[in-house]
């Protein structure tokens, strides 16, 4: 079993890293006691659950087991903890109903994008990623991000940008989605489990970015002090 693993490694060591850096603002995040906050306790949330379903993934990979229905499930619940800690960041009334609104319907999209694409969805074994919900999670993400900026910058509610944990944690996710967006139009035709179709480095950028955006999530989380939480 862990010949397994130490061979994945060895052959994707890109793709493994991120699996194992989640752990860093996980447990800064658990250090600071930042969940006692609303948007870092879904945070938590996501980071724990983020965790769980890279390492369901990692070891089925090292089984050389179709992994990809896992990715698929995680887009739903990935997307509603990320844009739900912007219903308690954004201070607009209008913006937070349309972030809680797309949380619903890109869930129900989601789910119709992966049924449509496996029409056999209990034929693990050629499941395929979905082709149009990756992106728009992406697209949604970075609205809720530079709406969040427009309105951070319009308001200059917080006086030191570099000490403020969410603005690491946006400028970390926006690197990582801004990037990522060009990436996941193809990944439908490019990571299939039988006969994948390589696109050489440039597959392995998306994972890149996820290394920078959990290094600056770690940042932002070290920079936490519960007494003055209300300027981050």
């Amino acid at each position: 079993m862990f010949d397994n693993y130490i061979g994945l490694c060895m052959r994707h060591p890109l793709q493994c890293i991120p699996v194992f850096i989640t752990l860093i603002p996980l447990l800064i995040l658990i250090k600071k006691e930042a969940y006692v906050i609303a948007p870092y306790l879904i945070l938590l949330i996501f980071l724990i659950t983020k965790l769980a379903i890279d390492l369901a993934m990692f070891h089925l990979a090292a089984n050389r087991i179709n992994n990809i229905i896992l990715y698929n499930l995680s887009l739903p619940i990935s997307y509603t903890l990320l844009a739900g800690m912007f219903i308690y960041k954004l201070d607009s009334g209008v913006l937070k109903r349309l972030v809680a609104t797309s949380i619903v319907a890109f869930a129900i999209f989601s789910v119709w994008d992966m049924l449509n694409v496996n029409p056999q969805l209990e034929d693990n074994h050629h499941h395929a990623m979905v082709p149009y919900a990756s992106t728009i999670q992406c697209i949604l993400m970075l609205l809720w991000i530079l709406l969040y900026f427009y309105e951070l910058m319009k308001s200059m509610k917080v006086p030191n940008l570099f000490t403020s944990t969410f603005f690491w944690i946006c400028c970390g996710l926006l690197l990582y989605y801004s990037s990522f967006v060009f990436i996941a139009p193809v990944l439908h035709y490019t990571e299939k489990w039988d006969n994948p179709l390589s696109i050489g480095f440039a597959a392995n950028i998306s994972y890149l970015f996820e290394i920078f955006y959990l290094i600056m999530m770690s940042i932002g989380l070290m920079n936490f002090q519960k007494h003055n939480y209300a300027r981050h």
